[in-house]
């Protein structure tokens, strides 16, 4: 590291994991900065606590509705603000990571780099992305989208709610309707109760308070007259500018009923952008569709092979949803358990023999009915490739049909097909369509292994306006050299200088 580092240990995210493993390397004297894009701290589980909670009574309704998991959080939240050394910096975007300990950040107009010598990547997860017919109208929403709206709007959706996917978020997203006055039309799942059955060899004792969680929330859903079809396919939305009704085989028979909100959910999987862009190694899981970032069992990851902008060892480790989907329990142990890490490297007083060990059994209690989930619900809606006319790319509108035609021409690799069709290039930078295209890619040559990683990642990850860039602190200044013109050699004379 060349110039100086800003603090012992920056966290990325401000959710469950990062707030977890800010407290124990705070509370043994490490200087710790924070960066969360989000205005207060939670994560998507715990967002907009402290804000609901201070005013109340005005959303007992809210919080009730939300459930005790929810209110939970705020034990979390409260420690964290009182836990002297985090220098918390909330609404502050990353933009820009790098293995050698540099991060890049955003808060408003201004930008800029630090540096420390372990940083730590809580950035959570996100939903899986599905395309299928219609999935862009105007009133189809994610879950997660709903939740949001929920917790940081208090707001409550109204009309006729088709819920569709698969996943236990799909259930507590219907009892938190429920409990709101809210009661869906359908909740229209992809799995079955073959999928439970086959499950069951993976469920472990240290599981049954989550799956004894889901029935609870069955139960009361069946008890409130919901509507529930299981093993479902052939999901489509359609409408003209607004989602108007919603078509699905069920059992073999196709119907279709009116619907003013549907509300898809297949399954969460890993944030990976920010690791990626790290020139991290990531892993292609065909089962769940996705990629996870390649980890030691401390969150330390690993680099990618070939070439890289920085030299030296990787300063990144990787914690909570983002390493592993295994929820807000699993993330605060992982978070520990990564900072137990540091501060053995560091020779800190927590960072006591044994420390890592005992954390490590935390996150392996806190994980044990993951095998159960991921077998009960699997991949639903991702599960088929979408047709030729479903769009794949939303941001650049881009169809099925017209990534098949390239891959057809010759386009057998993901940035290739970026260069051509600009998929991936707009603001979600690939992270709704990179999987599918991967899939897409093997449908035409199954023989051939599937994609190392996303689309080749470069920075600015996020919207980077020009007056921020401007305006840029914390450069390196061996990396900030800029050559002028003037440093070209001159045309030998009698030569074209045109050439």
């Amino acid at each position: 590291m060349s110039i100086a580092p800003d603090a012992d240990t920056i966290i990325v995210g401000a959710g469950p994991a990062g707030m977890a493993c800010a407290i124990e390397l705070a509370a043994a004297g490490c200087r710790v900065i924070v960066l969360d894009m989000q205005p207060s701290p939670g994560g998507q589980i715990f967002r907009a606590l402290e804000t609901n909670m201070q005013a109340r009574p005005g959303t007992d309704e809210l919080l009730s509705a939300l459930g005790p998991s929810y209110k939970a959080g705020l034990a979390l939240v409260t420690r964290f603000r009182a836990t002297l050394g985090i220098d918390y910096r909330p609404g502050t975007t990353v933009w820009d990571l790098r293995a050698d300990g540099t991060v890049g950040w955003l808060k408003g107009d201004a930008a800029g780099y630090l540096r420390a010598p372990h940083v730590v990547v809580a950035s959570g997860a996100m939903e899986r992305p599905a395309p299928f017919p219609g999935w862009t109208l105007p009133g189809v929403m994610t879950a997660g989208a709903v939740q949001t709206l929920l917790k940081a709007g208090r707001l409550k959706p109204n009309g006729r709610i088709v819920l569709a996917g698969t996943g236990p978020l799909i259930f507590l997203l219907a009892d938190q309707l429920r409990r709101l006055g809210v009661r869906p039309a359908l909740i229209a799942r992809t799995d079955g109760a073959w999928d439970k059955v086959a499950a069951l060899g993976r469920l472990r004792p240290a599981g049954l308070p989550a799956l004894l969680k889901g029935l609870g929330w069955l139960l009361r859903l069946r008890l409130a007259g919901v509507t529930m079809r299981t093993g479902i396919s052939g999901l489509e939305a359609h409408g003209h500018d607004h989602i108007e009704s919603v078509r699905l085989t069920v059992a073999g028979s196709r119907i279709e009923l009116p619907c003013d909100l549907l509300v898809v959910h297949d399954g969460i999987v890993p944030s990976t952008d920010l690791a990626h862009a790290a020139g991290l190694a990531l892993a292609w899981r065909a089962d769940d569709g996705s990629w996870q970032p390649v980890t030691m069992p401390d969150g330390r990851a690993e680099m990618a092979p070939g070439p890289t902008l920085t030299a030296g060892p990787c300063r990144i480790r990787i914690t909570g949803d983002a390493r592993r989907i295994g929820g807000a329990d699993a993330a605060i142990a992982h978070g520990r358990h990564a900072s137990s890490a540091i501060l053995a490297e560091l020779g800190r007083p927590a960072g006591t023999p044994g420390a890592a060990d005992r954390t490590g059994i935390a996150v392996a209690r806190s994980l044990a009915a993951r095998p159960f989930l991921d077998a009960a619900f699997p991949p639903g809606l991702s599960s088929y490739l979408p047709d030729d006319a479903t769009i794949v790319c939303r941001c650049e509108e881009i169809t099925a049909g017209a990534l098949r035609a390239t891959i057809r021409d010759g386009a057998t690799e993901m940035n290739l097909v970026r260069g051509l069709l600009r998929c991936g290039m707009g603001a979600c930078q690939g992270r709704s369509c990179a999987a599918t295209l991967a899939r897409l890619l093997a449908e035409a040559d199954p023989r051939r292994p599937m994609a190392s990683a996303p689309f080749r990642a470069r920075p600015p990850l996020r919207p980077l306006p020009l007056g921020a860039l401007a305006g840029m602190t914390g450069l390196d200044p061996d990396l900030a050299q800029v050559e002028s013109l003037d440093d070209k050699p001159e045309a030998i004379a009698g030569e074209d200088a045109h050439v």
